[in-house]
């Protein structure tokens, strides 16, 4: 094979790999606490990551309360990894939260898809995902500030690399207002010997019947 195909398809394999590999480590706009039965919640921000796989982009999370401390939450993104091609990548997640009585800690198992498409001949196609998720939230007393660490696993599955895991952990505030409430998120993921790490702002309006 002359040298500039083997150059050639080596550079294809690696950035393959690359856009695959759909560990995201997308912010949380929500807590362990679940909704009132047949009440909604919508929070939307923005998020960027530095690091392996990093991307810049938009999140939306809906929460529906689907009975006594069960919701069932779904998050869609759209991002762009933070490379010099041209791409897009869009994510959707789905799946139901239970959360304990006094709303403290919680486990939510969505699962899903993420797209990647550079608009060029290489296409990392649909990566399939279950995303396990534990949630553990606290709040002082009289106060408007609501504490939650996160632990996520990624159980991935790709037509072009097979299966893999990885984990995201992270840190997020819930400050509300009188009518608002603001989302602040820190996670980061491991995949092996790399990492990515991601800050996210987002915005909710109080829940209504």
């Amino acid at each position: 094979m002359p040298y500039f195909l083997f150059l050639r398809n080596l550079v294809l394999f690696v950035v393959l790999g690359f856009l695959s590999s759909c560990t995201i480590a997308l912010p949380e706009f929500q807590t362990a606490e679940s909704l009132e039965k047949g009440t909604h919640a919508v929070a939307a921000g923005g998020y960027s990551g530095r690091g392996f796989n990093a991307s810049t982009g938009a999140l939306v999370v809906h929460n529906y309360g689907v009975k006594e401390k069960m919701d069932w939450t779904s998050n869609v993104s759209v991002s762009r990894l933070n490379i010099d091609e041209a791409n897009v990548r869009v994510a959707l997640l789905s799946g139901p939260k239970w959360s304990t009585a006094g709303g403290t800690w919680a486990v939510a198992v969505p699962m899903g898809s993420i797209y990647t498409e550079t608009f060029n001949d290489i296409d990392g196609g649909f990566t399939y995902l279950l995303t396990p998720t534990l949630y553990k939230s606290w709040k002082l007393e009289h106060s408007d500030l609501t504490s939650t660490f996160f632990a996520r696993s990624e159980f991935a599955y790709n037509p072009y690399r097979g299966r893999w895991f990885s984990v995201v952990g992270g840190y997020s505030q819930k400050y509300e207002t009188e009518r608002l409430i603001h989302y602040l998120s820190l996670s980061g993921s491991t995949n092996g010997p790399v990492y990515g790490v991601y800050f996210g702002y987002g915005l909710s309006i109080r829940p209504k019947r």
